[in-house]
């Protein structure tokens, strides 16, 4: 059976491939039998036109990001009515900021088996699933390691670059997103995980793009899903703009399975 595997998301990104029709044509000055180390007198320059077929680009080693989303109105209202409630909890999380005009809330990382939340924990798992299925590992079971609701009640709520680690997979659930449609939502930026291809970085001509930037910052809607490696660096960026009563919520999550993992240095079992 044949998976087709679908990356829209990345649909604005324009990459060529193909075989451009008739190629492109280079001025080497030297004749196709005659490269060798000898250089080429001025008297004898040669034209010769080099036809070029079969371009590609060939993707090595990328950082995959899955996105999908929920529409069911019904379904985020209620989600997001029950994690407010959750913050007047004591014992659900904790404050971020002033007690008295706290800038944003954590839950803590047992949302997973709180009640109210098995619904949301069924679809993410299931979700979770998908993603390592996509990579074909030998899974014998996927689970959540972790879930937790994060809230940004005003501006200046932001979360530091991080990475989630003794994890495979991490997702986050973009419950409710202030100020959507504009360029001051809030979504989660992804950072560039390799620190040598920042060494040196030309300028562009026209936008940055997920293949020239050392950042991406997904547009996402109230519903919108986005899952990927642990090892990804992400983060919230500071936003100055009136949340206009609308707080941002999201639900993060863990995923891991058990089954067994082979290095080439050693095998590992999780269980």
């Amino acid at each position: 059976m044949t998976t087709e595997h679908n990356s829209g998301w990345n649909r604005d990104v324009k990459i060529p491939s193909g075989k451009p029709e008739g190629g492109f044509t280079i001025n080497t000055g030297v004749e196709v039998n005659q490269l060798s180390n000898e250089p080429v007198s001025p008297t004898r320059e040669v034209e010769k036109e080099i036809k070029v077929t079969d371009r590609d680009i060939g993707v090595l080693f990328p950082s995959l990001l899955f996105k999908s989303r929920v529409d069911d109105e019904d379904f985020l209202k209620d989600v997001k009515e029950k994690v407010l409630a959750a913050t007047k909890d004591e014992n659900a999380g904790t404050i971020a900021g002033d007690p008295k005009d706290p800038v944003g809330w954590y839950s803590f990382d047992d949302l997973h088996q709180r009640e109210g939340f098995e619904q949301v924990h069924s679809f993410l798992l299931k979700e979770a699933a998908a993603v390592f299925a996509y990579y074909d590992y030998k899974v014998e079971q996927v689970y959540l390691t972790s879930m937790w609701a994060n809230v940004g009640f005003r501006p200046l709520y932001c979360h530091m670059n991080h990475t989630h680690p003794n994890s495979i997979f991490s997702g986050v659930w973009h419950v409710s997103t202030p100020n959507l449609g504009t360029q001051f939502a809030q979504t989660t930026t992804f950072s560039d995980p390799r620190p040598a291809a920042r060494v040196i970085e030309p300028s562009v001509n026209k936008d940055h793009a997920a293949h020239n930037s050392g950042t991406v910052s997904p547009i996402v809607n109230n519903g919108s899903l986005l899952m990927f490696p642990s090892w990804l660096p992400h983060g919230v960026q500071q936003s100055y703009q009136d949340y206009n009563g609308i707080p941002r919520i999201t639900i993060s999550f863990n995923a891991m399975m058990t089954g067994d993992i082979t290095t080439r240095t050693a095998p590992i079992r999780f269980s």
